[in-house]
């Protein structure tokens, strides 16, 4: 609604707004005031200045053209003056001329600033301007002066809501003649600190939930000035209040106004790659992640009946382990998927052809209408909003249809796509009485509570705006808002002023830090210095009960998970070793590019696919230098394939190279072998203690014995398993498990190939693997091994917990919240 008194008007009036949302509001209002009058004309400023050319002109030579051709218009003036554009660019050279028309600058002025960016700026536009000179064209900055030329008696409007009037607007309706609707400005204002940003949030929400509770019928808007950066964490926290997770939009309690991007939902991001993986398909190279992405899609006919066959042929993509393959490549794969695979013949029948983009926009609809595209299931309200929005906005191809000749199908797709970028949509939300706006939405609207976040000295007053193509001077003369502290100061007030008139009450808050930075508060608002806490559930204490914490109770089931990672935390502390039972969650430490344990399981996945095609020291020695490459890097490609092209994968991969190719070369000095398991599942039984772990790899020598081998990226010691203590379990217990004759690291470091272990026959591994200290020969190593698990695995059994940590026990140790050694 609007706080206005608005029984003086009637249906000859014309009513002008600053926006479509107090439109709506405005009617709302006076429907409430008039209940049995007809409606004035309610206009925003653009539909007033169109509904008035058309009044005055309605046979004009004159075409009116909208943003997205007055956009393309602009970049193809820019790209005639050998400017090449980008969709930063383009969005400021937009921005900028929308400056110097709504603030009267004559684009002179810029060309005799001496300023290049504006001489060049002034030099596009003009350009701009005089294309449309010759086609016949206006756009809405042309209207103003346009009407003002006509110099035709005009029915006084009545004007509402506008925080400041622009000159453009003021001297229109200087010209004309206008009345102001006054606002009632009657208000009390509440202002609150909160330690967090999270907190400020929640006690908005559970204050519009009591509002909500008590009074569905009341209108009540959270306004937050940071909507766009805070979205996620806005709705996470309303749906969770709200108890809305898992609502379709238009059936949730409270509505957010913000929308995407059209392109940046993925049924439009799956209907603009099918048009793409069709043209793929006529050239047949085909991208495997592309072909990968649509097969498995929902919105494709027979995406049901064929599901488990099309991810069959989803995995054969996969194992060619290649970025593109033509369809020779599938063909048994894909024959298990009929209705697919009759899809891709029609497609294939058509040649992509050079066309107008009129022609380009049939041959699309005719093309999705192939696939069977969001035909075979039913749609959500969003996803049928979703297709609705697509196809209006995908009839902009006909309107630049008139500036372009022929063009291929990719360039009709990347304009298509392009115009998806320009339309901000958003799906039609419920009748609720609970609205999250922005500032800017917010303005001039009339509610039963408010509620404004983030009421920080960065929103209020707001930055120094620096217009990137107009003159400092020029843009503080023609009044550019917050070009000069002058105009900041003012809009400020008037900001202020807004947000206070929400309602009669309003609640202003900010948080002291959010997303761990400090936050200090407008310094136009009074805060209360006292955090606010009332969002926070009181905590009752309850009695504390003592313990004997050094010994805790038997383990009643001993099939266990990460059994190797369990003994070895035993054996270095013993608590550290009990904590595993408490079952606490670990979290991976956010990481850019690939870390440590990624690098680790990649090359470990290399080597795996590498060793399961090769089976043999013979086989190995039979590959040519150039076949050996190309296996090498097929498995690289097949181990780093769920990872994002980037710089980091482009490095990883030829670090992987580097490192496996000597790793084979020295796999090649081994004496005969053959390869018996590699990435094998086992089952140990350590006194009673299951668990699954994994083998990398075991082979047989010439002489048949059997040698476990574990890659190990970092630096190895045999003494961490051969010593008194044993610090890395994991290759005794492979070796008491398996009948094996020898176990060993294979260390794989960037500037050697180590292989480190014991094995009962000395030449069954490479000389540099002897262990230089004192050990017993392999069946009396075997013992020790076993009796020193067994203890501790009757440790950790019985629940000894004692906080006795070895020398390295506590580096790294993910229990440190609740471990008592340093207390």
């Amino acid at each position: 609604m609007i706080n206005a008194e608005l029984t003086k008007f009637n249906a000859k009036d014309t009513i002008v707004l600053a926006n479509n949302r107090q439109v709506l509001a405005f009617k709302k209002t006076f429907s409430i005031q008039h209940s049995n009058i007809q409606l004035p004309k309610a206009l925003s400023w653009e539909q007033y200045l169109r509904h008035i050319w058309y009044q005055i002109s309605p046979n004009s030579n004159l075409r009116f053209i909208d943003q997205i051709e007055s956009r393309h218009l602009i970049k193809q003036s820019m790209q005639k003056l050998r400017q090449s554009t980008d969709q930063r660019l383009l969005d400021e050279v937009v921005k900028n001329n929308d400056y110097c028309a709504n603030h009267l600058i004559d684009l002179n002025e810029l060309t005799c600033s001496k300023i290049r960016s504006s001489e060049l700026f002034s030099t596009w536009i003009n350009a701009y301007k005089n294309t449309k000179s010759t086609l016949g064209l206006i756009d809405l900055h042309d209207l103003p002066s346009l009407i003002i030329k006509a110099n035709i008696s005009i029915t006084k409007p009545h004007i509402y809501g506008f925080k400041t009037l622009t000159p453009q607007q003021q001297l229109l309706f200087d010209t004309i003649g206008y009345q102001q609707i006054n606002a009632n400005n009657t208000h009390h204002i509440s202002a609150l600190t909160f330690d967090t940003a999270t907190s400020e949030i929640l006690k908005a929400a559970q204050w519009a939930k009591a509002h909500f509770d008590n009074n569905p019928d009341k209108s009540v808007v959270i306004v937050s000035p940071q909507l766009n950066d805070i979205q996620h964490q806005l709705s996470s926290i309303f749906d969770q209040v709200f108890d809305d997770l898992l609502t379709e939009i238009g059936q949730k309690s409270y509505n957010i106004s913000l929308g995407l991007r059209l392109n940046q939902y993925p049924l439009i991001q799956d209907l603009l790659s099918i048009l793409t993986l069709s043209t793929q398909l006529q050239r047949n190279k085909i991208q495997s992640a592309l072909f990968n992405q649509i097969a498995t899609c929902v919105y494709v006919s027979g995406y049901q009946q064929e599901r488990s066959a099309r991810s069959l042929l989803m995995n054969r993509v996969l194992f060619l382990s290649v970025d593109e393959f033509s369809l020779d490549k599938i063909d048994k794969a894909l024959s298990k998927c009929p209705i697919l695979e009759a899809i891709i013949n029609n497609i294939k029948r058509e040649k992509p052809t050079n066309n107008t983009l009129e022609s380009h926009l049939l041959n699309f609809n005719s093309t999705l209408e192939t696939w069977g595209f969001a035909t075979d299931r039913n749609l959500s309200s969003t996803e049928y909003q979703l297709f609705k929005k697509y196809l209006q906005t995908s009839l902009g191809l006909n309107r630049l249809s008139l500036y372009f000749d022929k063009v291929s199908t990719q360039s009709a797709i990347k304009q298509l796509n392009s115009l998806t970028t320009q339309v901000i949509f958003q799906a039609q939300a419920s009748k609720t009485n609970i609205q999250i706006l922005g500032a800017l939405e917010a303005q001039g609207l009339y509610f039963n509570e408010a509620w404004v976040l983030g009421m920080t000295n960065q929103f209020l007053p707001a930055r120094l705006n620096s217009t990137r193509f107009i003159a400092h001077d020029i843009s503080i003369t023609h009044q550019i808002p917050r070009t000069d502290y002058e105009l900041i100061a003012t809009d400020a007030k008037n900001t202020l002023e807004s947000l206070s008139s929400l309602a009669d009450k309003v609640v202003f808050s900010y948080a002291l830090t959010h997303l761990e930075s400090e936050q200090l508060p407008s310094p136009l608002v009074e805060f209360d210095p006292a955090i606010n806490t009332s969002h926070i559930q009181k905590i009752s204490p309850i009695a504390l009960e003592s313990i004997v914490d050094t010994h805790t109770t038997h383990l009643e089931k001993p099939q266990i998970k990460s059994g190797v990672r369990i003994l070895k935390d035993q054996m270095a502390c013993a608590f550290k070793g009990f904590a595993h039972r408490l079952n606490t969650p670990s979290f991976d430490v956010p990481h850019i590019g690939i870390n440590r344990l990624e690098q680790g399981s990649i090359i470990h996945n290399a080597l795996q696919y590498i060793y399961q095609e090769i089976t043999s020291k013979e086989q190995l020695l039979a590959l040519n230098t150039k076949e050996l490459d190309g296996l090498i890097l097929n498995k690289i490609n097949a181990a780093l394939k769920r990872y994002p092209n980037s710089g980091f994968k482009k490095i990883e991969k030829l670090r992987l190279s580097r490192l496996i190719h000597a790793f084979i070369e020295a796999d090649k000095q081994r004496e005969d072998f053959c390869i018996l398991a590699t990435e094998q599942n086992i089952t140990a039984n350590i006194a009673n203690l299951e668990f699954k772990t994994r083998l990398d790899r075991l082979d047989q020598m010439s002489n048949g014995d059997k040698i476990i081998f574990d890659y190990k990226t970092g630096t190895t010691s045999i003494t961490s398993w051969c010593g008194s203590t044993i610090s890395e379990p994991q290759l005794p217990i492979y070796a008491l498990t398996n009948n094996v004759q020898g176990a060993a690291f294979i260390e794989l470091a960037s500037n050697k190939i180590n292989f480190k272990g014991l094995s009962k026959d000395p030449d069954s591994l490479p000389k540099q693997s002897k262990y230089k200290g004192k050990y017993q020969d392999w069946d009396e190593q075997l013992k020790i091994w076993q009796h020193t698990l067994n203890t501790a695995s009757l440790d950790f059994q019985n629940g000894i917990a004692a906080v006795l940590p070895n020398k390295n026990a506590c580096d790294y140790c993910e229990f440190d919240l609740i471990c008592r050694v340093e207390k």
